[in-house]
């Protein structure tokens, strides 16, 4: 990959991060022109799936590389992702939708040890994974507990 589409994975990385902030940002502002907490549920169900997607395709062409199934862990986790925006507890999708983004960082980390990801894209992950959970957890912590 080149370093031009490296630069571009890591913009649309963290800037696929954006939403999570501001919809964070809005929340505990108490903005009321919007449902910044729906919006948030919403967008994270969203990328949990898209998460879910890169592993389909990372299995589709690596499967003998793969050290587990990923067809069956990314539609499991995936049919989490859909099942917390049905949820209308936030507690209970916030802490669900934490759980789904750290377990597909583990599993990049696994994919990164046995040479299917490459480091750099695990690091861009891990960072926007982290700036992720911290948007979640903050939400859970002010709002909800």
């Amino acid at each position: 990959m080149s370093t031009q589409q490296k630069l571009l994975t890591k913009i649309l990385t963290f800037g696929g991060a954006l939403p999570f902030v501001i919809g964070t940002i809005l929340t505990l502002s108490k903005a009321s022109w919007i449902d910044p907490l729906h919006l948030v549920q919403t967008y994270s169900g969203i990328i949990i799936s898209f998460l879910c997607g890169i592993h389909w395709a990372v299995y589709l062409f690596y499967s003998e590389m793969c050290p587990r199934n990923l067809l069956l862990t990314s539609n499991f986790v995936a049919l989490c992702a859909w099942i917390t925006l049905l949820c209308c507890q936030p507690a209970v999708w916030i802490t669900t939708q934490i759980l789904c983004f750290s377990y597909l960082l583990i599993l990049d980390k696994t994919l990164v040890q046995t040479m299917v990801l490459p480091v750099w894209f695990y690091q861009v992950r891990r960072d926007a994974t982290f700036i992720v959970i911290g948007c979640l957890g903050t939400l859970q912590l002010f709002l909800f507990w």
